[in-house]
């Protein structure tokens, strides 16, 4: 089974939380680097019931997502995703995911803040 990407690109840019959740595997790890979380202490969520509980709060918050740049191969992609917050500040965001067998298992980060 193929990764999807179009249909993951609209799942995360729409917030649609049923649809985003099913692209990641059981036990998928995300991990981010940011301001509060350097390279020696990233966020790192485990597994798709703590990813579940972030995805269900970026669904819920006042915000528009685009992606632009993707490289999609094999079993891997990359991409930037702009974040625009309710008050125009706004969070760039580089990605790099792995795949396998269609889903998601490694996702990686890497943002900076208005």
């Amino acid at each position: 089974m193929s990764f999807d990407f179009a249909a993951f690109q609209r799942a995360f840019e729409a917030k649609d939380f049923d649809a985003w959740i099913g692209f990641y595997a059981e036990d998928a790890e995300w991990t981010e680097y940011r301001g509060h979380n350097p390279p020696r202490s990233p966020n790192v969520m485990r597994g798709r019931p703590a990813i579940a509980r972030f995805l269900e709060q970026v669904c819920r918050a006042p915000i528009t997502i685009r992606f632009e740049d993707e490289v999609v191969a094999g079993d891997g992609a990359a991409f930037r995703v702009w974040v625009t917050l309710a008050d125009g500040r706004r969070i760039v965001e580089h990605v790099m995911l792995r795949t396998t067998e269609g889903k998601v298992t490694r996702q990686v980060d890497v943002e900076a803040w208005d």
